[in-house]
């Protein structure tokens, strides 16, 4: 019975690190929207269009809802900000509109990404945080983001994966649409300001082994296989 004290010593790490996911509902309102053909270089702002299938109007109510995993890692550096992106991490994102989600159907490719920028140089000093959805289909390819900014940067104190934040900390908020074909080429885009946002889900707390707790292990398993070769 001297191996299990050895299988316990690395299993008692298991849980020592913390991931929490926080999920928030959000309406908006769609304030701008523009449409525009590369092949013709022709286009510009309209009041609603149906590229995507279903039509979308200047003046739609939108709801939605996202989350984001403290536990996300970096996927990389740009704009005085850090983006932060991994396949099993829990970050969402969804928005209906009259309640028909705008999601792409049949996706082949979708990823959720966090951007954290605190104090950035390129914003001026300012803090944002944003969350987007980019997805694509055999048919079109679309993104859609919600993004808070504030211009005194007292919003956030790093650029680190958040804790819960206070939303009323940011003195502005948008949510941004864009829609592209991949047979034409027409592009479909739309933006607005977020009316409000609620915390849904205060916190998930999902356990996440360090890096040591792996060694732990492994030294675990190593003594258990030696001493049943010795046997």
């Amino acid at each position: 019975m001297k191996k299990l004290p050895i299988l316990l010593a690395g299993m008692t790490l298991f849980g020592s690190a913390q991931a929490t996911v926080y999920q928030f509902d959000f309406t908006a309102k769609i304030q701008e929207m523009v449409e525009f053909s590369p092949l013709t270089f022709s286009g510009g702002p309209v009041a609603s269009s149906s590229l995507s299938g279903s039509t979308v109007s200047v003046g739609d109510q939108l709801t939605g809802h996202f989350s984001y995993d403290t536990a996300t890692g970096v996927f990389s550096h740009f704009g005085g900000g850090t983006m932060y992106a991994a396949p099993a991490a829990q970050n969402s994102l969804d928005v209906s509109i009259g309640g028909a989600s705008i999601a792409l159907g049949g996706a082949s490719y979708s990823s959720t990404n966090v951007q954290v920028a605190n104090n950035a140089a390129a914003l001026g000093g300012a803090d944002s945080f944003g969350i987007a959805n980019v997805s694509a289909n055999a048919y079109a390819s679309q993104m859609m983001a919600v993004s808070f900014f504030d211009k005194s940067g007292l919003a956030l104190s790093a650029s680190t994966m958040p804790g819960q934040l206070d939303f009323a900390n940011f003195s502005q908020s948008s949510f941004y649409y864009t829609y592209s074909s991949n047979a034409t080429h027409a592009m479909m885009g739309a933006n607005g300001a977020l009316t409000s946002v609620t915390i849904t889900q205060e916190s998930i707390p999902v356990p996440v082994p360090e890096p040591e707790t792996y060694a732990m292990l492994l030294v675990g398993l190593a003594a258990l296989t030696w001493k049943a070769r010795r046997r």
